[in-house]
């Protein structure tokens, strides 16, 4: 498969063409090698302004080692969504410095890479990289099972997604975020086939019953992004159509 993103970078016609602003606005990176000739390639024919104006969201698997990392947030420093999955980190210092740096307000991430390792205080509430997002997707499945970490602290956030759990009792925690959360409106459980039916079932036993709840169907963290660079309906927008019918029709 060609990889659109690099081809406009190379290619002279790009800014003939004016595609730009459509072939950058989300970038999925695939891997280390992918990474380098991503920083190369704006390095090599672009002018510094060039990631800053057009790159706008940026997905960073757990293969991309850290340096690269700090590289393209340095120079991605438009984002406005970004992916960032890679595991926990020995120094944070500078990755949280340079997310909190951007203009993010959606933001998907392992969240053990933004606490310093082996942290015993796994509470968010007052995290420089969260206090200005609105969207807030958290990939570990461990998430919640001793408490809820504060989310319900985050003073702008609007839209949280949390994956379904093996184990673990997690309804305290889930009812104190749909509780005190100030702005939330959208709480999802992302589920594959296997276990979508037993998370729906989990919530009906212990009482989470909230229209802002939507539980749905999930299979990789990366079909989410390839939906966004497509322009189809993310989940996001799929849980504010659900949401949004619950409260026309006063139903669950």
């Amino acid at each position: 498969m060609i990889d659109i993103t690099l081809l406009c970078l190379t290619s002279p016609l790009a800014a003939v063409f004016r595609i730009e602003p459509f072939a950058y606005k989300t970038v999925i990176l695939r891997g280390p090698g992918h990474a380098a000739r991503f920083l190369g390639a704006l390095a090599n024919n672009r002018p510094p302004e060039f990631a800053q104006l057009y790159v706008k969201a940026l997905c960073i698997p757990p293969s991309i080692p850290l340096r690269p990392i700090l590289q393209l947030l340095a120079v991605c420093s438009g984002l406005e969504s970004l992916a960032l999955w890679i595991p926990v980190q020995a120094d944070t210092a500078d990755l949280i410095n340079l997310i909190s740096s951007l203009p993010l307000t959606f933001l998907s991430l392992n969240i053990r890479c933004i606490l310093p390792l082996n942290s015993p205080n796994l509470d968010i509430q007052n995290h420089p990289a969260l206090v200005n997002i609105t969207h807030l997707d958290i990939v570990n499945q461990w998430v919640l099972w001793k408490s809820s970490l504060g989310i319900e602290h985050l003073p702008l956030l609007t839209h949280l997604a949390l994956r379904s759990w093996s184990r673990g009792s997690i309804d305290t925690a889930l009812l104190t975020i749909l509780r005190e959360s100030p702005k939330l409106r959208v709480l999802i459980l992302l589920a594959d086939s296997l276990v979508i039916h037993r998370a729906r079932k989990y919530l009906e036993e212990q009482g989470v019953r909230d229209i802002r709840m939507v539980v749905l169907r999930h299979a990789r963290d990366v079909d989410e992004w390839e939906l966004m660079k497509r322009d189809s309906l993310t989940m996001w927008q799929r849980a504010d159509i659900i949401v949004e019918w619950r409260r026309r029709n006063r139903g669950w």
